[in-house]
């Protein structure tokens, strides 16, 4: 995936920070947060929108841990950056589809989240997602696909 690895180096370039939420102040992507139960949701954490008059938007849960916060942020940065066409995306913890794991990719990328399996091989995934703040369904999907 050169192609998001260029995405990303371009950003390094042009802000000089791997920040999501900078990222997203920079690009204009409005981010809001809403209670677990709001309707909007769908009983996601989060979904990317972005209008027909281009306005961008990240709708997430506002009771997620910070670095798990950070890290569905990038998610949907990348959705919204990687796929520009897009309108809508969701994170989506059971979506192994080609979508979901570009925003992975990204996000792994942005943040500088590198995961060598034969480091963590005497760890479970629990204990992984503990120590990288990447969510454990991710890493399921990382591991396991």
């Amino acid at each position: 995936m050169e192609w998001i690895d260029n995405i990303i180096v371009g950003l390094l370039d042009t802000y000089e920070t791997n920040n999501p939420y900078e990222l997203c102040n920079y690009l204009g992507i409005k981010i809001i947060k809403l209670e677990p139960e709001n309707a909007l949701l769908r009983k996601k954490d989060a979904f990317y929108y972005r209008d027909l008059e281009d306005k961008e938007v990240i709708f997430i849960k506002n009771n997620l841990n910070e670095l798990t916060e950070r890290f569905i942020i990038a998610h949907e940065l990348g959705h919204a950056l990687c796929n520009p066409d897009l309108l809508r995306a969701s994170f989506v913890l059971s979506n192994k589809g080609k979508l979901e794991k570009q925003a992975n990719y990204f996000a792994f990328n942005l943040l500088n989240i590198f995961l060598d399996k034969s480091n963590l091989k005497d760890l479970t995934l629990k204990q992984i997602s503990s120590y990288t703040y990447t969510p454990y369904t991710v890493l399921m999907q990382l591991f396991y696909d």
